[in-house]
């Protein structure tokens, strides 16, 4: 097991450096720099390392999730630098100015990894980086070779003269590198001269570890000396300890301390199977919430509530009243979706230490480190210069660990323990518990049309707990009627379908029920309740699904591309097999435009079975061909799995799936046959491409299945047995 002590000095500090920072695009970030100065003098943070060796190490802005990050990232690198991508080396960095995406007004903000900004945000930087680099190495060698620069070029790892055949190593010429000023605007390669970046034969890099086993997720994380933690966890968010029983297990084999935390208490031992046992043994009793008596029945019906409730929230409104009361006719339609867990394989762990400094050390599979470090210094009471964040492969991300919540207590344990390093963890029981999931949520949409048919005015309410004030990202706006929750109204308002007058508006129902960002925040209910409800409109104006969306996006010929693309790819309109059905969903999201076909069939007790589903993507530029169509099968599948089965329900305020065996997945056996996958290419601004996959599958499934039923499928998850 290798140390995870991520120490900088090892590569600052060593003579024949070349450290470049990478700049924001916008220049709020830290300006590109070469270091050579000993550690304590160097002011810039560094993400792209040259060593003598001629290696490259970057210092990743972004958790590695299983997405690919990490491997673009490297694949622009070794482009640009014009090495090969197997001398590149990659860990995510602590959090500093360079690895934080710029905040409102320029100012550096937090650094994160989510809304599929890995690659979209960081290639251009990334790039610019890697070019400086490329040209300060050049202009060194240009000197040494006597040569003009123009006649060199930077390849394999060397800077070569082609008249004479000389070169020299990036290795040789690094610490003299180090002295230049990086260029302003450096020349970026052509396409036509990359390796990796396009290719369709690149491959992961963090997929040989993860088969033999070396890579690191928190779990992994080993420490001299190390204690366990094993947490339990109040049943309702919000509940405190009221009464712990220390006596009941400090008799047991290997327990050491028992430590109470924010809603919860853990028990430090010797071992993780004492700490567990200890845990389960451990007599405690919890406070009191007002969140005791809520129920899923309860939550329905209070979204149901601000549905018909006047809303003064209003995303957009531009006169759909009027042309409301004006119509030949008008379709409304309610929808629902149930609370989601994460589930991630990974449940909470983390690994805490003080070192002889003070500094507190923190080990976590965390997607956003200043979060994470944040947490740490606010429970401790120190200074966050004080806490150092050390990020472990993330084994379940798609938003889930963007939370803090398990950073306190993990930070209590080891202060208990006088600073020695303490692993704390979750059992899979507490994941499914007290883990931030995609909130449950109602929407009540109405189209008006005029005497042919055509839509002229479409109105959306939305109403549930707000993913935003459990954030605390506008608690004090979130407790006004006027509060817009973003996740709630996800992308409906840039909808690039053509329909006239629109307003969309929301009505708060929060509760104390922890709800966060899950793999592709709002826009998994929002497309659902969008893209279901055009086809009832289609269903009721006599119109082919098909052509509805044509007919809305005539104006648009990006997204009819997309759309045109999945339909001729799945073969629309074609004859299906006895008791087949296709169903057509499309929906932006992230800066990218997906839609999919789903061919369904019902089986037996009508459990819907999917036999095909075919998926067109335009996320502009496309850097890793085979790393966006495996996030578009993974987004596909997980979606499939949510819409099919998943449902996490209340009773007494709390959560009551707390393991596999009782929150529904989909299994190997249920999966489709076939998940055919189609990249369009636009040309556009990079997009993401990690969570919009996901949205439109659960409207394609539901609107084949609305097919076969002969009505409309108003709510999720389709099978509820």
């Amino acid at each position: 097991m290798r140390n995870m002590s991520l120490d900088r000095r090892a590569f600052i500090g060593t003579s024949g450096l070349l450290v470049v920072a990478v700049a924001f695009p916008d220049g709020a970030g830290a300006a590109v720099a070469a270091a050579t100065a000993p550690a304590a003098a160097v002011t810039v943070r560094p993400q792209i390392v040259i060593s003598p060796s001629g290696d490259v190490k970057l210092w990743s802005p972004t958790s590695e999730m299983g997405q690919g990050t990490h491997t673009a990232h490297a694949a622009i690198i070794a482009d640009e630098l014009g090495l090969d991508i197997a001398r590149v080396t990659i860990e995510t960095a602590e959090p500093a100015d360079a690895f934080r995406r710029a905040g409102p007004g320029g100012a550096p903000g937090s650094m994160a990894s989510g809304g599929s900004m890995g690659v979209r945000f960081w290639a251009a930087p990334l790039r610019k980086a890697a070019a400086q680099a490329r040209e300060m190495l050049v202009a060194v060698a240009a000197t040494r070779l006597g040569v003009p620069a123009t006649e060199l070029r930077a390849e394999a790892g060397a800077v070569l003269h082609p008249a004479s055949g000389r070169r020299l190593e990036f290795g040789v010429l690094a610490a003299e590198a180090s002295r230049l000023a990086p260029p302003d605007a450096p020349a970026l390669r052509p396409a036509a001269e990359r390796r990796y970046v396009g290719s369709t034969r690149l491959k992961r890099l963090d997929i040989p570890a993860k088969v033999d086993g070396s890579a690191v997720f928190s779990a992994d994380v080993r420490r001299p000396g190390m204690l366990f933690a094993a947490a339990r966890l109040a049943p309702v968010r919000g509940a405190d300890v009221a009464r712990l029983d220390r006596a009941s297990v400090s008799a047991m084999p290997g327990v050491l301390e028992t430590v109470a935390f924010p809603g919860g208490a853990a028990v430090v031992a010797t071992s993780q199977w004492a700490a567990l046992r200890a845990a389960d043994a451990l007599q405690l009793e919890f406070t009191a919430t007002p969140g005791d008596t809520l129920d899923s029945a309860t939550m329905t019906a209070r979204m149901r509530e601000g549905l018909g409730a006047e809303s003064r929230a209003v995303l957009k409104d531009d006169g759909f009243a009027a042309v409301r009361d004006a119509a030949a006719r008008v379709i409304t339609a309610d929808y629902e979706v149930p609370y989601l867990n994460h589930a991630p394989m990974e449940p909470w762990s983390c690994t805490v230490e003080r070192d002889p400094d003070g500094v507190w050390h923190l080990w976590a599979p965390t997607q956003a480190q200043d979060r994470a470090r944040n947490a740490a210094a606010r429970t401790l009471g120190v200074p966050v210069e004080q806490v150092r964040v050390h990020t472990t492969l993330v084994g379940g991300g798609f938003g889930r660990r963007i939370m803090d919540d398990g950073v306190a207590g993990a930070v209590l344990a080891s202060r208990a323990m006088g600073g020695r390093a303490v692993k704390f963890f979750w059992s899979r029981e507490g994941e499914f518990l007290a883990g931030y999931g995609r909130p449950c949520a109602m929407a009540r949409l109405t189209a008006a049309l005029d005497a042919e048919g055509r839509v002229v005015g479409l109105h959306v309410r939305t109403s549930g707990p707000a993913t935003g004030r459990s954030l605390q990202q506008a608690q004090e706006a979130a407790d006004r009627d006027t509060y817009v929750d973003s996740q709630a109204l996800q992308h409906l308002a840039e909808c690039r379908y053509r329909v006239g007058a629109r307003r969309f508006d929301y009505a708060m129902r929060h509760n104390h029920f922890p709800v966060g960002p899950w793999r592709a925040v709002g826009a998994t209910q929002n497309a659902f309740f969008l893209e279901v409800f055009i086809d009832e409109v289609a269903l009721a104006t006599g119109k082919d699904p098909l052509a509805l969306r044509r007919e809305l996006l005539a104006h648009d010929a990006r997204a009819l591309r997309v759309v045109d693309t999945v339909a001729a790819r799945a073969g629309w309109g074609r004859p299906l097999p006895e008791g087949h059905a296709l169903g057509l969903a499309y929906y932006e999201s992230y800066g990218s435009l997906c839609a999919q076909v789903a061919e369904v069939s019902l089986g037996e007790g009508g459990v819907p079975r999917v036999h095909r589903i075919v998926a067109a993507l335009d996320c502009g530029d496309v850097l890793t061909p085979d790393g966006v169509h495996s996030q578009m099968q993974g987004g596909v599948l997980q979606g499939l799995s949510a819409a099919m089965y998943e449902a996490a329900t209340l009773a007494g305020g709390a959560a009551q799936q707390r393991n596999f065996d009782s929150y529904r997945l989909l299994r190997i056996n249920e999966a489709p046959p076939v998940v055919e996958t189609h990249i369009v290419v636009s040309g556009e601004p990079l997009g993401g491409v990690g969570e919009p996959p996901l949205p439109p599958t659960a409207p394609a499934v539901a609107n084949a299945l609305a097919r076969l039923r002969g009505k409309p499928v108003r709510s999720l998850p389709l099978v509820t047995a």
